[in-house]
């Protein structure tokens, strides 16, 4: 944990500031920062709750939630990022995440503080590190993206990891000047709450951004079906033990592009063609196992939404943001502001 994250840390159940105590550094052999703090404790100043930090990581979070889904989603999701390897991919960070979901919905990305809601493998977190003028802090519930995400942006003085429940955030309400979330409110197991929570830590004026699943109503009839039996798969792939299931996403993953990718990457190059392409499921792979991480997200995750055009709309909408817009890209890419009228309440 870097120090200055100190000051951005409330209590969970006052909202007061913390104080760090028994602080332990990194040793100069670790390969962290010297100055980071790897283990300690965080007491509120006003009703003394206490938090710990672990592998320098503050763990802002309690056991009791209103999400009941939260403990097999953070181990299935944990289990994912667990596979990732720090250094080993190269990233562009133009065409990741974030930056797909600005070029969709057509805005100016604001430096400042901003807040990743639900890091996963810290990938977007590190690339807004990159970014001039940004202190940016990821939050993980899953040990799993935590541990991977530190790893990946120990080094990156303005990247912060924290592990927090995205409906009850350890932050003061208007502290963010942007707030995103990639592929995470829809896995909740009340997207609602997760939304308002991102909503009220967020300054007025800021920008919310998300990205949601889409319900294939207003797509063909080959996405519909595709859909429908897939959820019924999910019956049983909810149920199978992580370990065996990643692997089983790594067999099918080729054959997953073989039957989808490549011909949709065959009809990009034909304009007659173009309209086939743009309907397949898995367009967007890259090579054989290329989908192996969409297909576990889609197959394991316990809790699944997905939205129309008009109730991804109103999905924002309730949240109490203002000018929203709804862009498809495999899926809905959503943009609202919170208002000004929105001031510094309580949770």
């Amino acid at each position: 944990m870097k120090l200055k994250l100190l000051k951005y840390l409330r209590c969970l159940d006052c909202l007061s500031t913390l104080d760090l105590k028994d602080m332990e550094a990194a040793t100069a052999d670790s390969g962290d920062r010297p100055e980071d703090v790897m283990e300690g404790r965080l007491v509120c100043t006003r009703c003394s709750g206490t938090y710990t930090v672990s592998g320098g990581v503050p763990r802002m979070y309690i056991n009791s939630s209103p999400d009941a889904t939260r403990p097999r989603t953070a181990a299935s999701f944990g289990y994912l990022w667990s596979q990732s390897i720090p250094g080993a991919e190269v990233y562009d960070p133009s065409s990741y995440h974030f930056q797909k979901m600005a070029r969709s919905l057509s805005f100016d990305i604001p430096s400042g503080l901003v807040l990743d809601a639900g890091c996963g493998d810290g990938v977007d977190l590190a690339n807004q590190a990159q970014r001039d003028g940004v202190e940016v802090i990821g939050v993980d519930m899953s040990e799993g993206g935590c541990q991977i995400s530190y790893a990946r942006t120990k080094g990156q003085a303005n990247a912060h990891v924290v592990q927090a429940d995205l409906c009850r955030l350890p932050f003061a309400a208007g502290t963010f000047d942007l707030a995103y979330s990639y592929g995470v409110l829809h896995h909740l197991g009340a997207p609602e709450l997760g939304l308002e929570e991102v909503t009220r830590v967020a300054k007025s004026g800021a920008p919310i951004v998300a990205y949601l699943y889409e319900d294939f109503s207003e797509r063909n009839a080959l996405l519909r079906w595709s859909l429908a039996i897939a959820n019924i798969a999910r019956a049983l792939t909810t149920r199978l033990p992580h370990w065996l299931l990643y692997n089983l996403c790594r067999l099918a993953s080729p054959v997953v592009f073989t039957v989808f990718t490549l011909p949709a990457m065959l009809g990009r190059r034909y304009a007659k063609l173009a309209p086939l392409s743009d309907n397949l499921p898995f367009r967007h792979g890259t090579g054989p196992f290329s989908l192996v991480g969409d297909l576990y997200d889609r197959f394991s995750a316990p809790v699944e939404y997905r939205y129309s055009r008009e109730s991804s709309a109103a999905f924002f909408a309730g949240a109490g943001l203002q000018q929203v817009r709804v862009a498809a890209e495999r899926g809905w890419m959503v943009m609202g502001i919170k208002p000004t009228r929105q001031t510094e309440d309580s949770r």
